[in-house]
């Protein structure tokens, strides 16, 4: 299985938030999602989770952005829309928090897309580990 380096919430929120910000930036440049790498980090900080996730799941579902099926969707999130990108990455990132925990898992990957749960969980951890 691919590994993921360790996320490090001891450095506080701060230098967390600005450390991914400018990873997720950078992953996300030229998407429709460029520029919120600082939602991104916040959100990951305030639920726990690891700050490369929702970004790689938005890769994965939707080119980060490019192709949603619902307003400001770029997770194949269930039916859901939002009316922000913010509005909709703190609830995408706070779903995955109370929904799966932590970070990617071949389980969380079988939860998330049970039809295709090993092709997702590949591009989705490659993905993370671009960030």
């Amino acid at each position: 299985a691919a590994m993921l380096s360790e996320v490090d919430f001891t450095v506080g929120k701060e230098a967390f938030i600005t450390q991914w910000t400018s990873r997720i930036d950078n992953y996300l440049a030229g998407s429709p999602l460029a520029g919120y790498g600082s939602t991104f980090a916040e959100a990951a900080w305030n639920n726990g989770v690891d700050p490369r996730w929702s970004p790689a799941i938005s890769n994965t579902e939707s080119s980060k952005g490019a192709v949603c099926f619902k307003p400001y969707n770029a997770w194949g999130w269930g039916s859901s829309s939002w009316s922000s990108w913010e509005e909709a990455i703190n609830a995408h990132v706070a779903g995955l928090a109370s929904g799966y925990g932590y970070s990617i898992t071949v389980a969380n990957a079988q939860k998330y897309c049970p039809p295709t749960y090993m092709d997702w969980y590949t591009k989705t951890i490659s993905q993370m580990q671009m960030i």
